[in-house]
């Protein structure tokens, strides 16, 4: 079972916002500017010359009042307030005090994921604020709806659990299948580091009470039958959704990718080079051109990086040499296999609620059951991934083909 003290909640507020992949460039100005000063910031903290554009400016939250479409005052005391009326750091000791709730962090989380057609953001509210305020009225206005992003009006809180490279994906589901059945809305990001799930801020009691219980529970010999329950009305209420609405998650063989991560001291070149692949290549994926010249100049289509609030650079990347070759790494820079690839279960959430509960807690549940114990978890706005590894493709072909 998971040991809840490796568990932290932290205290920025984060926003998502799902963009329509081919509108992604409306958006890129302003995305490659975070990257660059989030690239700044490792560089003055290991003692480089700064980024490319030799900011100076700190990137701590407490930085960033001055934002591109400022609210007011109020408003801006309601979001940098971490603690909500009523709650209190004293009111949670006792058996609480090891989750480490309220944890400080410096709000420079920051989730950039690309899938085939969408992109999702994942920063602090104010950091959307900042950069892509004007870009989000531009578009409200200007773009026709199906085109339009969407900034989630939740705000949300990051539940980061400690990861030692073993049981990948196995801990955070078990921490989240008792969230999900109690009809909390979660995004999953499991990344080479560790796991991170986002949770409604309004939430925050409800969690720290499921999380109180889960603590008590822990020696109890019951736990684990309950455990079993709760995994399968998961199952139950995921696969039965699929059938009414006719969502088949689909496996994409022909796809390979790698969990990685940047090396200590290497973020900051490996951000650059982030943001200079998105500079020269094209992120919208157009079916209708298939020339090798036009392939050879677009960006991959599956891609994700991830800034943690523990301040390491995780990554998500495409196995494939050339498209390697695309993002312009360098592999000395890259820790981890570069043999050991994942193949994406994907699932198309596009006529469902945005937050919806428990699809991919309910769909990773169901493979774990099958003998896959070793998987990682992506949320994006209008979708979900789960990555497993190559070599249970034949067994998870079977078990979709029944469905």
């Amino acid at each position: 079972m998971l040991d809840i003290n490796e568990t932290q909640i932290y205290t920025t507020k984060v926003s998502i916002l799902t963009i329509p992949r081919s509108e992604f460039w409306i958006f890129k100005g302003g995305i490659l500017r975070l990257i660059y000063r989030l690239a700044d910031h490792y560089g003055r903290r290991f003692g480089g010359q700064g980024g490319r554009f030799g900011y100076d400016m700190d990137l701590s939250a407490s930085s960033l009042s001055g934002s591109e479409n400022s609210n007011s005052d109020s408003e801006k005391s309601e979001e940098d307030n971490s603690v909500r009326d009523g709650e209190t750091k004293e009111e949670y000791s006792g058996s609480l005090q090891p989750l480490g709730v309220e944890t400080d962090d410096d709000g420079l989380f920051f989730h950039l994921a690309f899938a085939s057609d969408e992109v999702t953001l994942m920063c602090s509210s104010k950091l959307i604020r900042k950069y892509l305020g004007k870009t989000l009225n531009f578009c409200e206005g200007c773009l026709p709806k199906e085109k339009q992003p969407t900034l989630l009006n939740e705000k949300f809180l990051i539940l980061q659990v400690s990861s030692d490279g073993m049981n990948i994906g196995k801990k955070i589901l078990e921490l989240t299948e008792p969230l999900s059945l109690d009809g909390i809305s979660l995004f999953f990001i499991s990344n080479f580091f560790t796991d991170v799930v986002l949770f409604p801020a309004k939430d925050k009691q409800r969690v720290l009470a499921i999380l109180r219980k889960m603590s008590e529970q822990k020696d109890d010999p019951d736990a684990e039958e309950l455990h079993q329950r709760q995994e399968q009305d998961l199952e139950t209420k995921a696969f039965n959704l699929f059938e009414s609405k006719q969502i088949k998650p689909e496996l994409v063989a022909t796809t390979k990718l790698i969990l990685t991560g940047a090396r200590s001291g290497d973020s900051a070149n490996v951000l650059r080079n982030t943001a200079e692949a998105l500079s020269r290549l094209d992120t919208d994926i157009d079916s209708s051109k298939g020339d090798e010249k036009c392939k050879s100049t677009q960006f991959p289509a599956h891609f994700a990086i991830t800034r943690n609030t523990t301040g390491e650079i995780s990554m998500m990347l495409p196995q494939s040499e050339a498209e390697f070759i695309k993002l312009n790494y360098d592999k000395s820079t890259i820790m981890g296999s570069l043999q050991d690839s994942y193949c994406p279960i994907t699932i198309d959430l596009s006529g469902l609620p945005l937050d919806l509960k428990g699809i991919v807690a309910g769909v990773a549940s169901r493979l774990l059951r099958l003998g896959i114990n070793e998987m990682s978890y992506l949320s994006f706005g209008k979708s979900g991934m789960v990555l497993i590894p190559d070599n249970f493709q034949g067994t998870v072909e079977r078990f979709l083909s029944q469905l």
